[in-house]
């Protein structure tokens, strides 16, 4: 009996792919974990021709009490999962009055129907993975949220705990969702999140900014980008004479080694050993403006696509707009940002990034290159003042 001859697959799906689509989209057709596990049994026990060829419908001629015996079901059980299919649009039970199921005369559980429904699965597939792919990166930037407001937190003098202000932003920061109560949100809610997240960090840095008795400055430990230490060595690296290349080979030697080779006419240190400042020249550097220049246009479109203003924060937010579009994992940014700050983990995305159409050493592999900045920032070899130096000059 030939329930539907034009039903057809997409072109180049198999048998194998509705196997793979069912166990990914099955739960999302309220089948249950051990209804999805008997379908992709009964689909696998059909013949794969009849999957591939046009018009040819794929059926199962095997007893229930055969397939029930093999998933370790009784025959009951397998019948109420074969109406449970059948009212799904899955297939259409073509048997005999008593049950029985015959290969010569076409009869048995036939899954014309799924076979006609599986382009519209295979969208519904494709929505999944772009709606988790979207999660994930909105519970990546929350994080970078959350490391921007523990920073704003941290620069809080105890006299500004008592400050009303104050006061309402710490107790707006505490109702935040846990991080692993984000999924749950869904893409609506979170996204509104992060917008609120965003704008409290903002309302802190600008009223930490106006209290006349925060000092607003970074806690004693933290680490200076440019590698300054100014009270155990007044001195500037430094970058006379810093080498072009860029990254792409294993080693990655010339953009991660820790002191860029220097003449003996460096004019760098006479500027800075004596007074113990960063050169004006590496400060203006530096500047998210500068930076902004140094970048690729794909990251430049990143951060135009945020926000009209060339800030530090808007460098973070584009840095991590372009994760996905390197294919560098989140987990890996994590890494960086707990390594080395936020900022220089958005530097190294900025020249990794830029990096990428190198003449000599283009950067193949960007996730490979930033753990590699993860793992030389640890050893404390990574100079991200040579790489940007170096970028500044390939740029003319």
């Amino acid at each position: 009996m030939n329930h539907s001859p034009q039903v057809t697959l997409p072109q180049g799906m198999t048998r194998r792919d509705v196997i793979a689509v069912i166990s990914e989209v099955g739960r999302d057709l309220k089948l249950s974990a051990a209804a999805v596990y008997i379908l992709t049994k009964l689909i696998g026990s059909t013949s794969a021709k009849d999957w591939a060829e046009p018009g040819a419908e794929p059926v199962f001629y095997g007893t229930q009490e055969t397939m029930a015996e093999r998933c370790h079901l009784t025959a009951r059980q397998m019948r109420s999962h074969e109406r449970t299919f059948e009212r799904c649009g899955l297939l259409i039970r073509d048997t005999k009055a008593n049950g029985a199921r015959e290969a010569g005369t076409g009869r048995g559980l036939v899954f014309t129907p799924l076979k006609a429904r599986f382009a519209d699965l295979l969208a519904l597939r494709d929505q999944k993975r772009e709606t988790t792919n979207r999660i994930k990166e909105l519970k990546s930037l929350r994080s970078v949220r959350l490391r921007r407001m523990k920073e704003g937190i941290a620069r809080i003098s105890p006299e500004a705990l008592d400050d009303e202000v104050i006061a309402s932003i710490l107790a707006r920061y505490n109702a935040w969702p846990r991080s692993d109560r984000l999924h749950s949100l869904g893409i609506d809610q979170l996204e509104r999140h992060i917008q609120d997240a965003t704008d409290l960090c903002e309302e802190l840095e600008e009223r930490l900014e106006n209290l006349p008795e925060s000092s607003c400055e970074p806690a004693i430990s933290f680490r200076s980008l440019l590698q300054e230490d100014n009270q155990k060595n007044p001195s500037v690296i430094c970058n006379a004479s810093v080498d072009e290349k860029s990254a792409g080979k294993p080693a990655h030697s010339d953009l991660l080694r820790s002191e860029p080779s220097g003449s003996d006419d460096c004019r760098e240190n006479e500027c800075g050993v004596e007074s113990g400042v960063i050169n004006p020249t590496l400060e203006a550097l530096m500047q998210p403006e500068q930076l902004f220049k140094l970048a690729s246009d794909d990251f430049q479109t990143a951060l135009a696509l945020r926000t009209n203003r060339i800030t530090t924060e808007a460098i973070i937010d584009a840095a991590h707009d372009m994760l996905t579009p390197l294919g560098i994992n989140y987990s890996a940014w994590r890494a960086a940002c707990g390594a080395m700050g936020r900022h220089a983990a958005a530097l190294c995305i900025l020249v990794l990034d830029a990096n990428r159409d190198h003449p000599q050493t283009p950067v193949r592999n960007p996730g490979g290159f930033l753990r590699g900045m993860i793992r030389a920032q640890k050893r404390g070899n990574l100079n991200l003042t040579g790489s940007l130096i170096g970028l500044q000059r390939r740029r003319g």
